[in-house]
């Protein structure tokens, strides 16, 4: 049985936000494969782990101790261990090779501070040029969750020498069965369901809500997340008679937003940068209508599901008639079956199959 380390200290960052839920996901579906051995750092070290919470020392750090103390072990007792790293970062280390790293996973999640590296600081945009060039260079399977993500790392980088393309684990039809019972709000509503931040292009989206409101294709607009203030600010620019139609409601639970996904006309996602886009997977997952900006990843994922909206968007003929078809057709998103978390756990533990058989074998 082969041994998985998930070092899920990207815990002890509080506004990891998505990649925090993905990970999360990741590590229960990984451990519930029978013919694999997944444990968390959180799990194996729970003091060290709570010490580091405790005084806020750098998940960066603990993972770089972590490993290596791994790495010694491994070496002296003789066993193989493999070491998921769930975001982007790998560890230096200081018994092995500079950047090799042979026994790891490392996930790269995206790119997004080359887009727009006005919503980084320097220094953060140091480090990670310094992180994701050793990642690049080194002999561990580098995980993108999208091949769009992939080109994207290359325009910058060089080409991994193992690189894989798995998509996120997607839970929501897993779970939808105990928020179908319950009572969607009322009226035809778009949802908008992913935190404040630049790139989400929520003033696209609101302008894009008001028109489709005055065709009398819905009635309101509901966003969760974080950044009411944010949303506040420009809903006040708005006309009074659209204002009170767009509703925040902040975070809400999971049940709660699996209610809101199955009672909305469609989803919405305007982003000008994303490496994925879990929100649109899930409401897809459960068969609800898209309207998604046009960007590469987004055609990768939802062709032929979605309703794309390019810059130079002209009348809302064609969102309607791609309501009504997908409310009659009903279709079915191609890739629910390929993001369920099983059979993206199934993915990860291939990466390493000949290793892995190769440690049982020895004695």
């Amino acid at each position: 049985m082969a041994t998985y380390l998930f070092y899920d200290t990207i815990r002890l960052n509080a506004s990891a936000g998505g990649v925090l839920n993905v990970s999360e996901v990741l590590l229960q579906s990984m451990r519930g494969a029978p013919d694999h051995h997944v444990q968390s750092i959180s799990e194996r070290h729970p003091r060290l782990y709570a010490f580091a919470r405790r005084l806020k020392i750098s998940r960066f750090i603990l993972d770089t101790l972590l490993y290596n103390f791994h790495l010694a072990r491994g070496w002296l007792r003789g066993e193989r261990v493999f070491s998921l790293f769930p975001n982007y970062f790998l560890p230096f280390s200081l018994l092995a090779p500079f950047g090799r790293h042979r026994d790891s996973i490392v996930v790269v999640h995206d790119v997004q501070y080359k887009s727009y590296p006005q919503y980084f600081t320097p220094q953060k945009r140091l480090w990670l040029d310094w992180n994701l060039h050793r990642v690049a260079r080194s002999a561990a399977d580098v995980v993108f969750i999208s091949r769009s993500s992939q080109q994207d790392f290359e325009r910058h980088f060089t080409r991994c020498a193992h690189p894989a393309v798995i998509f996120n684990p997607v839970d929501a039809g897993a779970v939808a069965h105990s928020a179908g019972s319950m009572i969607a709000p009322g009226g035809r509503y778009l949802i908008a369901a992913y935190h404040y931040y630049p790139h989400k292009n929520f003033e696209g989206i609101l302008k894009l809500f008001v028109r489709m409101k005055r065709q009398g294709l819905v009635d309101y607009l509901d966003i969760t997340g974080n950044g009411a203030r944010d949303v506040e600010r420009m809903v006040s620019a708005m006309a009074p008679a659209f204002r009170a139609c767009v509703r925040h409601r902040g975070l809400v639970s999971r049940e709660e937003l699996l209610r809101l996904y199955q009672g909305a006309t469609a989803f919405i996602s305007l982003s000008t940068f994303e490496g994925f886009n879990l929100s649109a997977a899930e409401a897809a997952t459960l068969g609800v209508p898209l309207l998604l900006s046009d960007l590469p990843v987004h055609r990768e994922l939802f062709a032929g599901y979605a309703f794309f909206i390019g810059n130079e968007f002209g009348g809302l003929g064609g969102i309607e008639r791609y309501l009504a078809n997908h409310e009659r057709a009903r279709p079915a998103w191609s890739l629910s079956r390929a993001c369920t978390p099983g059979a993206v756990a199934a993915s990860y533990f291939t990466l390493k199959r000949n290793a892995a058989s190769l440690a049982q074998a020895t004695p």
